[in-house]
């Protein structure tokens, strides 16, 4: 039969002797992540981008369930 303390105990000594090993691990250098831009907010437009006036219709019929102006979803979990 396994002893499940002695694989815990185990597994907890493989844990620490890695841990161990990243502090020794010397970083190479800070990584920035993002982008520079010389202009970093959108300009609004009074152009309209959809010239399809019953788009709104045609979304709303698409949809399985909606409510006047809004779709009506349902919150995904974790499979």
């Amino acid at each position: 039969m396994i002893n499940k303390e002695k694989i815990k105990k185990e597994a907890k000594q493989i844990l620490d002797k890695f841990a161990s090993a990243l502090k020794k691990v010397e970083k190479e250098h800070d990584i920035e992540i993002g982008v520079e831009r010389d202009e970093f907010e959108r300009k609004e437009s009074d152009e309209k981008k959809y010239k399809d006036k019953d788009f709104k219709k045609k979304f709303l019929e698409n949809a399985p369930e909606h409510d006047d102006d809004f779709i009506i979803t349902e919150k995904g979990n974790w499979k």
